[in-house]
């Protein structure tokens, strides 16, 4: 009897920590970064690196267009970023 509380605990908490439709580790961000103004962007998520670096082209395109300095790019594998676009200026 113990043991099945013990699982179903665990099974609770893990559906608490990982909602149907959250990211999961094997999901692939872009993540741009402009120097002026000093902000990073997340986009995503995507299957694969490849899909995502497919997507890189137009972000930068747009940025730009917007009038963003010193653009990179930066793929990475894991869970949804916290914020999807992060400023340093006010």
């Amino acid at each position: 009897m113990e043991f099945v509380m013990l699982a179903l605990f665990a099974g609770a908490f893990w559906l608490l920590n990982e909602p149907i439709g959250s990211s999961k580790r094997g999901e692939w961000w872009v993540e741009v970064d402009t120097d002026s103004p000093k902000r990073t962007y997340y986009f995503g998520p995507y299957n694969s690196r490849e899909e995502a670096s497919n997507q890189t082209t137009s972000y930068i395109r747009n940025l730009e267009k917007k009038g963003a300095k010193k653009i990179s790019i930066n793929i990475k594998q894991g869970r949804q970023p916290t914020e999807l676009r992060a400023s340093e200026e006010p």
